[in-house]
């Protein structure tokens, strides 16, 4: 059973940040890179928005019953130490990619989808979703 809850958590974390992604492309951002991993953090989404800021993504994803359930939104699952490792993300890329971060910068975004359904492989109906930009 706990298999099966962290198998359909990992399907919906999947499915949040391609709806994400998609979301964010109608906005005009151009995405860059996805799942940046190192042993200090991840970058769910590298973006590139209208102005030419370098993006830094985190998708938070929840499904909607989980939501009525339990009376969590997806940004109730943005912590201070992710915050924080986001940052040291953000920072390494930076520092370590300095042309691509360029004159216009770089910030740090939130982007929360709340899914409909149980598991189901169309998500994207009923789909609510928020951009947070410049977190920190």
């Amino acid at each position: 059973m706990l298999h099966e809850k962290t198998n359909k958590r990992a399907v919906a974390g999947r499915v949040g940040e391609d709806i994400a992604g998609e979301h964010l492309e109608g906005l005009g951002y151009k995405i860059l890179d996805r799942n940046i991993r190192q042993k200090f953090g991840e970058i769910d989404i590298l973006a590139r928005d209208k102005k030419n800021i370098l993006c830094f993504v985190e998708v938070k994803t929840i499904l909607t019953s989980f939501s009525k359930f339990s009376g969590l939104e997806p940004e109730d699952n943005l912590t201070a130490s992710k915050l924080r490792k986001m940052k040291k993300m953000a920072e390494w890329y930076a520092n370590s990619h300095e042309k691509e971060v360029g004159k216009g910068g770089y910030r740090i975004d939130l982007v929360c989808v709340k899914l409909e359904g149980e598991g189901d492989p169309d998500y994207s109906k009923n789909t609510e979703i928020k951009l947070y930009t410049n977190l920190i």
